[in-house]
């Protein structure tokens, strides 16, 4: 009975011994894919170890992933009726961009969204165009419906009167031009008012030298009767006079040419059509309506019924007011 149980035993050991190397050959002579290579698998087979070269899990890389850093997306409000290409700035917690107009164009308050890349930056929300400014018109009239549009005692009323070349300063500074009404940089149009204030502030003073030197400095005839000395003494304040003239000659063509470029620099800008003239509008208004030109293009860049004009910065306007479109 010993023996016969013996043998028994050892007939299931060797089934046993048999199956197993059985199922490890099988499981090493699977054809397996060969695309991808994977981190080997262990598994135990019938308490015998036997380690997969690859496995059936899907490779990562197969795997559709969404991207790492979506489009942000914000809601603009059109500041004004615009066609389609149409670009302007606008401006998301101190981050400042460019919104281009969709196809079909918008109406002024119109809502539509931009893909906004600094989404990644923590920004979000809707963004805020800068001041708005008409397009296709003037905001007001040239003369007397504009000039007084804010009362008699406006900063711009009295600038563009008394310092007309300043307050085209401070116009050329809002559109980013230099001094001589070209397009430049920020830093270049910062210092534009700042020139045109120097060069009106040196015409005044050179201007009163001219007129008061040749009646205080100079030694008058002393005998009014003497025709000799009288004809010296005209011909000396004659001189000055010329000097002076030709003074005033240039600054008023200086200013002239500056004011003419920045006027057809708005009209080009914001599509504003000639109404008169022709091509030569813009000439003939800085010609001869030089301080009403000046007014009429401050008005039309600035927002003067939400915002305080000053009358000696930058930009005329205070420092918190977001830049022009």
């Amino acid at each position: 009975e010993q023996r016969a149980e013996t043998s028994r035993e050892n007939e299931n050991k060797a089934k046993a011994y048999q199956h197993t190397t059985h199922l490890t050959i099988k499981t090493k002579s699977m054809a397996l894919p060969t695309a991808h290579k994977y981190t080997p698998v262990s598994h135990n087979v019938l308490d015998e170890a036997v380690t997969l070269d690859e496995g059936f899990i899907t490779p990562i890389s197969s795997v559709d992933t969404p991207p790492s850093s979506a489009h942000t997306y914000l809601e603009v409000v059109a500041p004004a009726t615009l066609p389609e290409g149409y670009a302007f700035e606008a401006e998301v917690k101190g981050e400042t961009f460019t919104v281009r107009v969709p196809l079909g164009g918008v109406e002024e308050g119109q809502k539509f969204s931009v893909p906004f890349s600094a989404g990644s930056r923590g920004y979000s929300g809707a963004a805020v165009p800068r001041v708005s400014v008409p397009v296709g018109h003037w905001k007001d009239g040239l003369c007397c419906t504009g000039c007084c549009a804010y009362g008699i005692c406006h900063p711009v009323l009295w600038n563009s009167y008394c310092c007309p070349l300043a307050l085209a300063g401070q116009v050329m500074s809002r559109l980013k031009l230099t001094w001589t009404a070209n397009e430049g940089t920020s830093a270049q149009a910062l210092a534009t008012f700042r020139i045109l204030l120097g060069i009106s502030i040196a015409f005044v003073v050179a201007d009163n030298i001219l007129f008061l030197y040749p009646l205080y400095f100079h030694e008058m005839p002393k005998d009014p009767y003497n025709k000799y000395e009288n004809e010296q003494y005209q011909e000396y304040v004659m001189r000055f006079g010329f000097c002076r003239m030709v003074l005033r000659v240039i600054f008023n063509l200086f200013a002239v040419y500056v004011v003419w470029k920045t006027r057809a620099y708005i009209r080009e800008k914001y599509s504003i059509p000639a109404r008169c003239c022709g091509e030569c509008e813009d000439c003939c208004c800085s010609f001869w309506c030089t301080c009403c030109t000046i007014g009429q293009m401050a008005r039309h860049t600035a927002d003067y019924e939400t915002y305080a004009a000053i009358c000696c910065n930058d930009t005329g306007l205070p420092s918190h007011v977001p830049n022009i479109v």
